[in-house]
């Protein structure tokens, strides 16, 4: 009966998602049982290794402080710097809530990413027990994920652009010489997503930016963070294959950072590669994953805003390059998508 009932779920799959989709899946899984991931990230690894491109920090055009402060008004600034000074002292509003530690250590051992994936090691449990969940929760990666997707660094950087507090770029490296150490390429369950690391990429590359001139913003420092876009990138690129097969958030998401990669660094031998690949789908998921009425493939309203986020956010690097989101079809969508939103609030 178990085969039976798999014979029966292949065919609904193959109905309801299309064959190209479940042909994609499948060589996904293969690549996973024979070791093929391993085997080219090893050589990903030693090709990379002895290249020096220093990240290219000028990616966004931001706003003059006086605009931001104009903007968010003495109140905003006041719960801004609150924040930030939460994170500096080592914790950060996970999902909204209340303050937990920013845990960016993974219990050891550390495995190959596609171990966790085929189950041949268990998930790491969060080096924290956050007190807002519920004890049946702590085994899910999203506790483990959620601080090491650096959302946190974007309080920081707005921060230090309005005070020039060098505690906060200090508190940013400090973490990220955390990170950076803890979680060797490809190693641990933060590199297991391709749309985490790609949220991570892009931080990363913002992160560069906003702190370019600051004291603590080292020349060992860029060429870190230069070393940790690229193994980012060239983990996005190996398994691009199931975040085709899955033609949601995760397509959208790691095109996206691939882009922002290629820009980010301009002279890497594979920027030329994860530029075109992020042209490529990025424009796709503008002009395939948004119906008629403006709905997102993915019938959630968090996905929905985080596919108009994603927009934004090519829209800002568009100011210096190409226009994806700027043509005709991506901008018809993605206004009526805008709608579709606005259409549920109050």
């Amino acid at each position: 009966m178990p085969f039976a009932s798999s014979i029966i779920t292949a065919l609904k799959a193959l109905r309801q998602l299309g064959f190209t989709q479940v042909a994609l899946n499948a060589l996904y899984r293969l690549a996973l049982k024979t070791g093929y991931f391993k085997r080219t990230e090893n050589r990903g690894i030693e090709n990379s290794s002895s290249s020096n491109h220093l990240i290219f920090t000028s990616l966004f055009s931001f706003p003059t402080r006086e605009k931001i402060l104009q903007t968010i008004g003495p109140d905003g600034l006041q719960a801004l710097l609150v924040e930030a000074d939460e994170i500096v002292a080592g914790k950060f509003r996970q999902f909204g809530a209340q303050p937990v530690e920013i845990a960016l250590t993974p219990l050891p051992p550390l495995a190959h990413w596609s171990d966790y994936e085929t189950h041949r090691s268990p998930t790491n449990q969060p080096t924290f027990q956050p007190s807002n969940f519920p004890t049946s929760q702590l085994h899910d990666p999203k506790l483990t994920w959620e601080p090491a997707r650096f959302g946190w660094a974007f309080v920081l950087g707005r921060a230090w652009y309005l005070t020039g507090d060098e505690r906060y770029p200090e508190a940013f490296w400090r973490s990220f010489e955390t990170f950076h150490a803890a979680n060797p390429p490809y190693l641990g369950p933060n590199w297991t997503s391709g749309q985490e690391v790609g949220i991570r990429l892009m931080a990363f590359a913002w992160a560069a930016q906003v702190f370019s001139a600051s004291k603590y913003t080292t020349s060992e420092h860029l060429h870190l963070l230069t070393e940790a876009i690229t193994h980012h990138a060239l983990r996005i690129t190996l398994t691009l294959i199931y975040a085709r097969s899955q033609n949601n958030n995760h397509l959208l998401t790691e095109a996206a950072a691939l882009y922002t990669a290629s820009l980010a660094l301009p002279e890497h031998p594979e920027a030329p590669q994860w530029r075109a690949l992020g042209q490529k789908w990025l424009a796709w998921c503008f002009t395939h994953q948004i119906d008629s009425y403006g709905e997102y493939v993915q019938h959630s309203t968090n996905y929905h805003r985080l596919m108009l986020q994603v927009a934004l956010w090519i829209r800002a690097l568009e100011n210096r390059d190409s226009r994806i989101v700027s043509s005709q079809t991506a901008q018809e969508n993605l206004a009526t998508a805008t709608h579709w939103l606005l259409s549920l609030l109050d």
